[in-house]
This record gives C-alpha cells, structure tokens and sequence, in this order.
C-alpha cells in the first residue's frame, strides 16, 4: 500500500502548481492513492478473485479429459493460498508506478523488470511467456481504445500539474498497461499450467480492465472538484461501473428491501417494467405456465443461481445457436424457446415438482422484461419477417447485456441500444428481393448479427465495433442513395419543367390566335406548321433559358403575334402600308429564330416562300378560302384564369373521398409498402411528388426508382387495403418497444383488468 506522505512538488510542477493550492494538489494525490491501494482497484480485485472459483470450477466440470480437470482444481488451491501474497504485490507494483510518476514525471513509468514484462523482449522468451505477453498486450489495447477519452482527461491533468507536455497512454501512472504488467508480475509466484494462466488473465481482462474506466471517472471528479483543467472533456459518456464498487458506494443496496422484486437499480424505467412484470406473474400464478426460470421461486431456502452462473450458461447457449439459423418468424420461436428450455438444463435447475436451485428474482424479472422486448420486436408489423428471424437472434446476447449493465435499458447511447436500433432501420426499409450475398442488405445485417453471436462474451467493445462497421457500411449507402435520388429527382424535375413548358408555349401561340385573327378567317396551312413545327419550339428554348420575364420571351412572343396578323386580310390604306414595312423584318426575325433550333433550312426556305404568298394576298384584302387540308378555322377557346394552369394539366380524381385525401397528405419521405403487379409485397419511400400533376416517384433504400404512381393509383391501393403506409418509422425501435411494452403490461395490470 502507498504511504500518505505529502510529496513536494516544487521543483518538478514548475509554474503550473503556482495556479493551485497546495493543499489542492494534496487532496488530489491522497485521493489517487485511495483509489489505487484502498477502495475502487481492491474493490475490482475482489471481485476477480470471487469469481475465479466458479469459472475454474465450471472449467473442471465441463473438461473432457481427467488431466485438464486435475489442472483446473490444482489452480483453484493454489491461488486461494496465494491470493493474499497476489493481491499485495499487484497494489504494490501498481502504487510503485504512481510514486515514481510523482518523484520524476520525466522519466517513463513502468513495473520493475523483476518477473515483469518489457517491451521489445519478445523474441527472446519462450512460447508460454510469448502468448502471456501477447494476452497482456491485447488487453491494453483493448482498454486503452475503450477508455482513451476519459484516459486522455486523466493523463492531460496530471501532465498539468506536474508541469510537464504530455503524457501518452503507455506512460499513464495509473494506465491500462501499468495494471496489467503489475498483475502479471504478481502472478509471477504462482507456476500454473499455461493454459489455465491465459484463462485468469482473461477473467482479469473480465472482471478488472474493463471496468478501470470508472476509476478514471473517479479520478478525473477529483481533477474537477479541485479545479484542474474542469472544461477538458466535460462530454463523455460515464464508462460502466462494477457491480462491487457499486455495492461499497451504496452497502445498504442488497439488505434493502425492493417492492419490485429483488431489482436494486437507479433506472426508472427497468424498475416500473419489472415492478408491472411482477404483478403480472403474482395474478395469474393459478393458471398460467410456469417457465423454468420460475422454479423454485416460492421456496426460498434453495440456493441461488449466481448471475455469473447464469451469464456463463447463456455463453453456452449463445455458442449453440450459431448452428441453428432460422428462416421464418415461426422458426425463429421455435429456437427461443429450445434456447430457454436448454439454458434451465444447463443451470441444473431441477424439476418443475422438484426444483433444486432457483433464480434470483432480479434475473427472474430481467429474463421476462428482455423476453417481453424481443416479442415486441418480433410483432412489429413495419418489420419485414426475414428481418425479425434475423434480429431475433439477438435475444440471448442482449440478455446477458442486460444482466451485466442495466444502463441498456435507460441509456439510448448505450452501444448495444444503438446497434439494435441501426440495424432494425435499414431493416424497416428492406425489400425481399431473392439476394442474400455478403454484399447484400441482408447479408449485411446477417453478418453484424453473426459477428454478435460469434465475439461477444461480456466485453461491450465488440458490440461498440460492430455498429462502428454497420454504420460505416450505412453511411456509404446513404451517400450513394442521396445521390442516386438527387439525380432521379433532378431528372423528373427537369421532365416536369419541360412538359409545364410546352403547355405554356401551346396555350400562349393559341392565346395569340384568339387574339389577332378576325373572325371567320382561316389560318393559313404554312403559319400553322411554321407555329407549331418551328415556331413552339422556338419560344420553348427561350423559355427554358431564358424565362418569361425576360425580353427574349417578350420578343419571341411579339414575333408570334405579327406572323398571325400578317396574314389576315389588309383591307385599309394604312394597314397594308404597315404589313409592307414589317414584311422584311419579320421575315428576318423568322429565318434568325428557326436557325437558333437547327432547323432545316431548306423546310425553312419554302415556307418562307409559301409565307410570301400569304402576305400579297393579305396585302389585297382577300381573305384565304379554305381548300380542303390546306387551311383550318381557328379555334376559339375560352383560356383558364389566372392560377387554372395546374387544373388543366391535372386529371380529376376517379373518387374524391377520404383515401384520395390520405394519398395527398403522404408526405416526401414517408414509406409505403404495397403488393405489386406480380403479388410481391414492395417497399419504397416517397422520393418526389409532382406539383403539376400529383405523380409520385417512390425508391428503395438505394436510391433506385421502383415505382412511379399518380395520386389516383395510390389512393385506389389504400382504398383496397392493397398498400399501407409504415408509420413511425423515425422512431428508434427500442423506443417503440419499451412504450408498447409499458402501455401493454399497464393494460393487463391486476387493477385494470376489470376495464
């Protein structure tokens, strides 16, 4: 253990320590020393050593040979009598580092070389020490990339106050790789079986580097409360505190008694789940089945399955589903219920006449509450049924999370919480379409549920990792997917524009017809082809570039007109002396205008010929008699006011009732699904809607068009419940699932049964 000796920091702190008290810095390391010889590190080592009798213990048991069972119970006795001797040395190596940390912050802080581990020496020992090394190696690693923000916050405050640039993670007096050389060293009295060595460093790896992230929180609290460096890092995300360390904060936690059976936890929500969930098994005890994790709930005098126990039956049962892969909901069930049925064989429960152990109701409660949120899950009807097969299979390892950290249940940045409600996302906008490759959607989400099942034992980083790489894998699709629907929508857009135009150009040259030609005239077969052959397009170019405020329209427009005038009958002095002066320039104009279009010129040419022809005998006042195709009357219409133009365009709907009014209302990135031409169920997101027309593009989660429907055609769908709209698909699942559950169990609570 360390001393209490006030240390004097004069020489080494510099101008730093002239920002704090002395007595400050004093409050800072006496609590550092704590924490490392007193409370929260021999609190994790507690537990490590009560929890190795019983992983020893089942190792024996389940060991196929006598030899390795013989090994298994010489490493239990050995390490009972020397885990006195264990734990002093591991305190001392650990409480070495840090005062050396203090004596000279300059020089690199690392455990004695006597027995210990030093970097580089590798290829000078042998196999066994090779593959220790290599364990302690990767547990480091594994901490210092799990804890490296609050492990960044530590290490900058004590480079703070000892007056000094920086410290890396490697150098930390109080590091991941400080622990765990200093356990090894420690280990270094106890000459066990190389295999059995790896098992304890994993169980350290377990049940101590995992949670040294809370002793940096502690740390880092006293940093703040002291004010050194209180800004640096003030966001990050609490790291999981042991269940010992919890016990010693609150002592009172466990004799307590809990109205909700058992379950002493901070989390409001889990405690009103299972507060429901026991009420719910109380009234109806007389006649619903009792589930095997229920034996022996009434007698307390059996002995109590730990909640190791039960996390490393799970293991068991989580390994043995690997090889079952359900294709269907129905299989799906099928298997939970064998799983469950297998795992009450694995605990040695007994019978249901004769139990011989029981669970603590806390598990108990915790069992039903994940039971309950996976047949949620499965319920949804916005989840398509390959999809809940899949995510289904999630159920035991998000047990044993649940068990190991109740936080799953609050916390929606809980990594687990976060991987289920990404993958139900994509999942929620999946189509069947046949392809269950690697590279797939499918098979994306099968390979993420797969890598859970296959990697996670108890430790969250795999859980952490796996949604890092789905998301990864997300956001390229999404990327792709935005740009594929901004390219679809720039097209139809574009159509859209298109086709407004040609209707405004062909109701304006008719406007014009109206308006210049007298009554009972024909229009000459020439203008007529040169209007809407030439001319339409013309104006549509213009119009397109341009607009219609500007003055190309303005004269594109203004050509229109005298090209249907000139050739009406000139029966006064002063009209024909008018046509005869904008002759030339009209025809100017004209020829200038059809060039712009690449018109054919020869075409060109001989309706400008035939042009000539018109304009002598307008110039005569005769007017053009019609003869057979060559002329036509002119049509009188009556123009849509001001703000009609859409009307026209739009076709009236077949049935205007509630269904055409729920098709409007549909908004731009909502989700149908509806049954297809070929009786496939399709899903598709409203990507673009038409303001001119009410036609709507929906894609898939790529991107890619798979259906274009008007505003009638969808509203016929709804109308024979052929298409539905998914709703609350923003939601994240988990979100959804604890309210239904909580609405569900408040239903059917004793006190409400009656209504």
């Amino acid at each position: 253990m360390a001393s209490n000796n006030v240390i004097s920091f004069e020489h080494s702190a510099g101008q730093a320590h002239k920002r704090l008290h002395n007595r400050n810095v004093e409050r800072i390391v006496s609590g550092i020393r704590e924490r490392l010889g007193q409370t929260t590190l021999p609190h994790l080592m507690q537990d490590l050593f009560e929890r190795l009798d019983d992983e020893l213990y089942a190792l024996s048991d389940r060991s196929a040979s006598d030899e390795m069972q013989g090994r298994y119970f010489d490493a239990m006795r050995q390490l009972r009598k020397l885990r006195r001797s264990i734990e002093q040395g591991f305190y001392r190596e650990v409480s070495g580092c840090f005062e050396r940390f203090w004596a000279d912050p300059r020089l690199p802080v690392a455990v004695s070389t006597a027995g210990g581990v030093e970097e580089g020496s590798m290829s000078l020992v042998d196999d066994d020490d090779l593959e220790e090394n290599l364990a302690i190696s990767a547990m480091v690693s594994k901490a210092e990339n799990r804890f490296h923000q609050t492990l960044f916050a530590v290490n900058k405050r004590l480079a703070f106050v000892t007056g000094i640039n920086d410290i890396d993670p490697p150098h930390s007096p109080v590091g991941p790789k400080v622990l765990a050389e200093a356990f090894a060293k420690s280990l270094s009295s106890w000459h066990g079986d190389t295999m059995v060595r790896l098992v304890v460093f994993k169980l350290f790896d377990r049940h101590v580097m995992a949670y040294v992230g809370g002793m940096y929180d502690e740390i880092n609290d006293l940093f703040v409360e002291n004010n050194v460096l209180p800004k640096v890092s003030r966001k990050i995300r609490r790291s999981p505190v042991a269940p010992s360390v919890q016990r010693a904060r609150d002592p009172q936690a466990e004799r307590a008694p809990d109205s909700v059976g058992g379950l002493s936890l901070d989390d409001e929500l889990l405690r009103e789940l299972a507060k429901l969930v026991v009420a719910r098994r109380q009234s109806s005890e007389d006649g619903a089945p009792t589930y095997w994790y229920d034996r022996g709930a009434t007698t307390p005098h059996l002995p109590k399955v730990s909640t190791q126990e039960l996390l490393s039956a799970l293991g068991s049962i989580q390994q043995f589903s690997l090889n079952q892969a359900p294709v269907d909901i129905d299989g799906l069930r099928e298997m939970q219920a064998e799983l469950m049925n297998s795992l009450g064989r694995e605990l040695d429960v007994g019978s249901l006449q004769q139990p011989i152990k029981r669970l603590a109701d806390n598990d108990r409660n915790l069992i039903d509450v994940v039971g309950m949120l996976f047949d949620f899950i499965l319920d949804d009807e916005n989840l398509p049924e390959p999809m809940k097969a899949l995510l289904g299979r999630l159920q035991i390892p998000f047990l044993k999370i649940g068990l190991q950290d109740r936080r799953f249940f609050n916390d929606r940045q809980h990594p687990a919480r976060q991987l289920l409600n990404t993958l139900a996302r994509v999942a929620l906008a999946w189509t069947d379409d046949g392809d269950r490759s690697q590279n797939s959607t499918y098979g994306q989400i099968e390979s993420a549920v797969m890598r859970v099942l296959t990697d996670f034992e108890h430790d969250i980083t795999v859980i952490e990792e796996v949604n890092k790489g789905f998301q990864t894998y997300l956001e390229r699709e999404q990327r792709n997917a935005n740009v594929a629907e901004q390219r679809l929508a720039q097209a139809r857009e574009g159509q859209e524009n298109l086709q407004q135009a040609k209707q405004r150009v062909s109701l304006q040259i008719q406007e014009f017809i109206d308006e210049c030609a007298l009554p009972d005239c024909h229009i000459p077969e020439v203008v007529d082809q040169l209007l809407n052959s030439g001319w339409k397009d013309v104006m549509l170019l213009v119009l397109l570039r341009e607009g219609e405020q500007s003055e190309a329209w303005e004269h594109a427009n203004k050509l229109a007109r005298e090209l249907i005038w000139s050739v009406q009958p000139k029966r006064e002095v002063a009209e024909r002396q008018r046509l005869l002066k904008a002759i030339p320039e009209l025809l100017k104009n004209l020829r200038e205008g059809l060039n712009s279009i690449s018109f054919d010129q020869h075409r060109s040419a001989v309706m400008l010929k035939e042009l000539q022809t018109c304009h002598i005998a307008a110039l005569r006042g005769n007017p053009i008699a019609p003869s057979g195709s060559a002329t036509r009357p002119v049509a009188k219409t009556e123009m849509p006011v001001s703000g009609e133009a859409d009307a026209v365009a739009q076709q009236p709907p077949q049935q205007d009732d509630e269904y055409l009014a729920m098709a409007r209302r549909i908004p731009v990135g909502a989700w149908l699904e509806w049954t297809n031409d070929e009786g496939a169920r399709v899903r598709g997101k409203l990507s673009w809607r038409s303001e001119l027309s009410g036609n709507s593009v929906f894609v898939d989660r790529r991107g890619i068009k798979v259906a274009e429907m008007g505003l009638d055609d969808i509203a016929n769908r709804l109308r024979c419940a052929n298409a539905r709209a998914l709703e609350n698909l923003e939601s994240p699942l988990m979100d959804r699932a604890l309210s239904a559950m909580m609405e569900a169990l408040k239903r059917t609570a004793p006190e409400n049964r009656a209504h």
